[in-house]
């Protein structure tokens, strides 16, 4: 594992809308300033940050990588000299994968990542799974840093396997929801995932959820996201939390190795 240099991430729980892209970016542009303010090296962004991961268009809306969404993360690494990661909704050619990009200070997409676990019960008609045979991590000036998206997780050898290939942190953009009686059990399963996980692989692990914001239609329409969104220790404690039902900004110091 790839000695970890301390850094400060911020985690951006945001009130993302269903296929409301220009909406969206405004929530990430004015996460990034903040974060900037705050002295962040990497900012994190949720799953599908763009459109959102349940958005019943998603195979009409999807854009290229790079294209205008990703090109308008780059541009605020560049402005604020920040490192990014951002899930997104990625057309190439015919097929359409829900993927999480790690972007370095100068905007430049080091490592691209298809949710491979797409629970596809939900989504097979919105996007395709990508595959198991891609790299999970790229060497940063922090150290080895990996990239899954949510119900990757699921599946612990995924993670497992970031840890394999030297990683020493896990980002994970997530996109977890319930039923509105079921959110603040929901928020108790989603920071249990979080700690599981790093206990499991040994790696620090930021997971960056959605808040507030309703799904809009398919079998989960009016499922609301928890937020709650956190960084975890390798031994499956807490180091930071957002809070419940609520758009935040979570920042923590992550010491070096």
């Amino acid at each position: 594992m790839s000695t970890a240099v301390g850094l400060r991430v911020a985690l951006a729980q945001l009130a993302l809308e269903d296929g409301e892209l220009a909406k969206n970016m405004e929530l990430a542009w004015a996460a990034a300033r903040e974060a900037a303010s705050r002295g962040a090296d990497l900012l994190c962004l949720p799953e599908a940050a763009d459109f959102g991961w349940l958005h019943q268009q998603a195979r009409r809306d999807a854009l290229p990588v790079p294209g205008r969404y990703t090109e308008f993360l780059a541009g605020l690494a560049r402005r604020h000299k920040m490192w990014i990661c951002g899930g997104c909704l990625e057309r190439d050619e015919e097929r359409v994968y829900n993927a999480a990009l790690l972007m370095d200070r100068a905007g430049r997409i080091l490592l691209k990542h298809r949710k491979i676990h797409t629970l596809p019960e939900l989504t097979a008609h919105l996007y395709d799974a990508g595959t198991n045979d891609r790299p999970l991590s790229v060497e940063t000036e922090f150290g080895r840093v990996a990239v899954t998206i949510c119900a990757d997780n699921f599946d612990i050898a995924i993670p497992k396997r970031a840890a394999t290939e030297g990683a020493w942190l896990l980002v994970a953009p997530h996109g977890f929801a319930a039923e509105v009686e079921r959110m603040e059990k929901n928020s108790e399963e989603f920071q249990a995932h979080i700690r599981g996980v790093a206990l499991k692989t040994g790696l620090w692990v930021a997971g960056t959820n959605v808040a507030l914001a309703r799904v809009k239609g398919g079998a989960w329409k009016g499922q609301m996201h928890c937020g709650c969104s956190m960084v975890a220790r390798p031994d499956g404690s807490a180091a930071a939390t957002g809070p419940f039902k609520q758009a935040a900004l979570v920042v923590c110091d992550i010491p070096a190795e």
